[in-house]
């Protein structure tokens, strides 16, 4: 009996010991997180399936861009989580401060569900910036070894059961054409290359050029090294959206109505840049996209020096014209809702963006 009661005590002192114990170590960790608040700083993202079978899955992949692009695309869903406009692309996202927030106290937690994510690592936190925007992000030897991106693209592909056939975006690069726009053009082709032939087989991969366009670039020379390089080695899958931007941009990033800061475009640019790599991908894969609607109209408009000519109302492709004259009269027939005027070229319907068309001409204005 005495030797049960010394068991108990010295069971109940122990209890009491590792109370203690648990109490010194919510403390220690409770101060060290006041003194280094920094350790809990880095973004944390989570990719969840929605459970629901897709045909096609979506993976952007990059950096600031993506990263606002993954914020603003929820903002385009309906009740569902279905994006508006486009066949079965489902997107829930998520910001909140329940794992992280950044050393201003914004969140810094993402969650991200259904068949389209964003892969980056975040905006506020040093740390996260340089991993996301150093050309090692993307890298992929081809053996197993891999860049930080490529292995949250598995993880993800991996997470997802539910989705048949995935197609993987990289909007990666922005900094590397900045600095070391040339050396590092093999560097990305090499690694894309593995994407294709070794870490993604089963997947379509595809890359969209890197926005230089901004005065950001203007004392580089070689800006454009390695878009030029991605369209030579991947003319299939490489999405050019110079023409995109410059359309919406025609005075770069002067109009502070249509940009954030010096290198990082609106709200709506995001959106309209994210929806129609969708859109194209879908096409390409032989989806049905929803028809874009056209209201009839009837004027006579003129050309200017923006007039490209389109036979889809989409400036990344089906380009019949890329310029033509000025001060040409056009019978516009139409305008559709996504910023672009019908018009009939020789029996052809053909579509001109509606910067590229101007009501009176400037000849007859004495311009």
């Amino acid at each position: 009996m005495q030797n049960r009661k010394n068991k108990m005590m010295l069971y109940k002192e122990k209890k009491k010991s590792n109370h203690r114990y648990k109490r010194w170590i919510s403390c220690l960790m409770l101060w060290i997180l006041m003194i280094f608040p920094e350790l809990s700083a880095n973004a944390v993202c989570f990719y969840e399936s929605d459970g629901i079978y897709h045909r096609e899955g979506y993976i952007f992949v990059g950096e600031s861009h993506v990263y606002l692009s993954a914020a603003v695309m929820n903002s385009v869903t309906d009740l569902e989580g279905y994006i508006e406009e486009l066949n079965d692309v489902r997107y829930f996202y998520k910001n909140d401060k329940s794992i992280s927030q950044d050393q201003y106290g914004n969140p810094n937690t993402m969650y991200m569900k259904g068949n389209l994510f964003f892969v980056y690592e975040g905006l506020n936190i040093p740390e996260e910036r340089s991993t996301q925007l150093d050309r090692s992000y993307i890298y992929s030897d081809g053996k197993g070894a891999r860049g930080r991106a490529v292995q949250k693209i598995h993880d993800i592909m991996n997470g997802n059961p539910n989705i048949e056939h995935w197609n993987i975006i990289s909007f990666q690069g922005a900094l590397e054409a900045k600095t070391r726009s040339s050396k590092s053009s093999s560097y990305y082709v090499k690694s894309y290359r593995n994407w294709i032939d070794y870490e993604f087989p089963d997947a379509d991969c595809y890359f969209i050029s890197i926005p230089t366009l901004t005065g950001w670039y203007d004392n580089v020379k070689d800006a454009n090294a390695i878009n030029n390089a991605l369209a030579q080695a991947f003319p299939e899958q490489y999405l050019d959206y110079t023409a995109f931007l410059r359309e919406r941009y025609p005075q770069e990033m002067i109009d502070p109505t249509l940009k954030t800061d010096d290198i990082h475009w609106n709200n709506d640019t995001y959106i309209a840049l994210t929806k129609d790599v969708l859109r194209q991908i879908q096409e390409r894969r032989g989806i049905d996209t929803q028809n874009i609607t056209v209201f009839e109209m009837q004027a006579v408009l003129y050309t200017n020096d923006k007039t490209v000519i389109c036979l889809q109302p989409n400036l990344t492709k089906n380009i019949l014209l890329p310029s033509c004259p000025a001060d040409l009269p056009v019978q516009v027939t139409g305008r559709t809702e996504n910023g672009f005027y019908q018009i009939m070229l020789d029996q052809l319907t053909c579509y001109i963006p509606e910067a590229g068309l101007s009501e009176k001409s400037e000849v007859s204005n004495g311009i």
